[in-house]
């Protein structure tokens, strides 16, 4: 590898090489003090753990060089960002097209099934028609974060992105950057507050030559993983249970 006077990577054959500094916001609670979920899943702000690791990760990403950073608008995304970046002074932009994949708003039209359609509905999304939570397909969202990503890679603007985004959001971009597609939702994990760094490799004519993963789902406060052994929606579906006595809800 080769590194311009401007301090910007190069590779062998002249492209340009950009690195996108993906990140998962952190920990939420989408439980009210009532046990029950909350309303509106999209207003949650960042618990303390969820600020305390965006502390960590600062300290973590201190020395990583950013020239731009967005977010998808979300509040958590948002305060995510902010403690991330700290005093960089750097102004977080909105790019609404990362935003969350979107859940069935008020009541489900039938009663779904807590292990199937919530634990490991992650699973099934592969199938085109298979929705999350009753609400947006994975099919269509996953073709929805691959428009917003080629769309920031189209802007020339920036060399060192950072991108605070979602769990699902995030698999979906690694799903369209390795290639396993809707596959990705199940397989690939991601940890509050973590952290993915892709390279892009654009040629002197703007075309995207290559996509390599450098780092995933690292975390500052568990980066071994000792103590995260389910993954979201199956920690969701215990707490439902918990909630509903039973395993179906509707």
């Amino acid at each position: 590898m080769f590194v311009s006077t401007k301090g910007r990577r190069t590779t062998l054959d002249g492209a340009s090489r950009r690195r996108i500094y993906l990140f998962r916001h952190g920990a939420v609670d989408y439980f009210g003090a009532d046990g029950n979920i909350v309303d509106d899943t999209d207003g949650v702000a960042l618990n303390d753990t969820g600020r305390a690791q965006a502390a960590a990760m600062r300290e973590l990403f201190a020395d990583a060089h950013v020239d731009k950073a967005i977010c998808s608008g979300l509040l958590r995304t948002r305060q995510t960002g902010e403690l991330v970046l700290g005093s960089r002074g750097i102004p977080l932009e909105i790019d609404a097209g990362y935003v969350e994949i979107q859940q069935l708003r008020g009541a489900a039209p039938e009663p779904y099934d807590v292990i199937a359609d919530v634990a490991f509905s992650h699973f099934r999304a592969d199938d085109v028609e298979a929705r999350f939570l009753g609400g947006e397909r994975y099919s269509d969202f996953y073709l929805r974060i691959q428009k917003a990503i080629e769309g920031t890679l189209a802007d020339d603007s920036w060399h060192d992105l950072a991108v605070f985004a979602h769990g699902a959001t995030n698999a979906a971009v690694l799903g369209w950057v390795t290639g396993i597609g809707c596959s990705a939702f199940g397989l690939l994990d991601q940890a509050t507050c973590c952290l993915n760094v892709i390279d892009f490799d654009i040629d002197t004519q703007g075309q995207l030559r290559r996509k390599v993963v450098r780092a995933m789902n690292v975390t500052a406060d568990d980066p071994a993983k000792r103590n995260r052994h389910t993954g979201d929606m199956e920690t969701l579906a215990h707490r439902i249970l918990k909630q509903s006595g039973g395993t179906r809800l509707g």
